[in-house]
């Protein structure tokens, strides 16, 4: 190994900390990048004031009740959009705030050839977890932070988990590019949020 070959894994574990404010805005942004306009609802809404526009203009000599019409539907496509974007945003944020999320303390994460390894202290013994590269099914890239979902067996059931790196943790023993390498290799290109 010379001076530019650094080991690219970790000798020695860092600390795993992430606040309950980092949390919220990973659960945040994964919540908005799930809830966008899909291109059906914008073409329904589209079609909604154009045909409410085409009937009012055409309807209009004939009917006084047309132009009503035409904005009752206007501002019926208004109102869901402003509902969807804004109320629902508000409402989720409402709901997370009412669950309570543990601050992540006391964990030292690793990064090795065969996963990423966990540490944590438990009374007086340290308990090691490995979760293999293999067992990673999805992963999400940010400017902010990397978000890992995996599923591993336990005692014969399968549980879920996930890690939220913030970009903070990027150093030398924790290197994200050594992660990012590894996760484009045995899971495939990151979602983005």
């Amino acid at each position: 190994m010379t001076a530019k070959n650094l080991y690219a894994y970790t000798l020695q574990p860092v600390p795993y900390e992430v606040s309950e404010a980092e949390q919220r805005q990973v659960q945040l942004m994964i919540w908005r990048d799930t809830n966008k306009f899909s291109r059906k609802a914008w073409l329904i809404m589209l079609a909604l004031v154009v045909l409410s526009l085409v009937g009012a203009g055409l309807i209009q000599y004939y009917s006084t009740y047309s132009t009503i019409i035409c904005w009752v539907v206007i501002i019926g496509v208004v109102l869901f959009y402003l509902a969807k974007r804004f109320g629902l945003e508000w409402y989720v944020k409402r709901k997370m705030n009412e669950y309570p999320v543990p601050d992540i303390k006391g964990i030292r994460l690793g990064v090795q050839p065969h996963g990423i390894v966990m540490r944590q202290k438990m009374g007086m013994q340290e308990g090691t977890a490995t979760i293999a590269w293999k067992d990673i099914y999805e992963w999400y890239s940010s400017p902010e932070f990397i978000l890992v979902n995996f599923k591993v067996k336990a005692k014969g059931e399968e549980q879920q988990g996930a890690y939220i790196l913030p970009k903070r943790m990027d150093s030398k023993n924790f290197s994200f590019k050594t992660i990012r390498e590894h996760l484009n290799e045995t899971v495939g290109a990151a979602k983005s949020i």
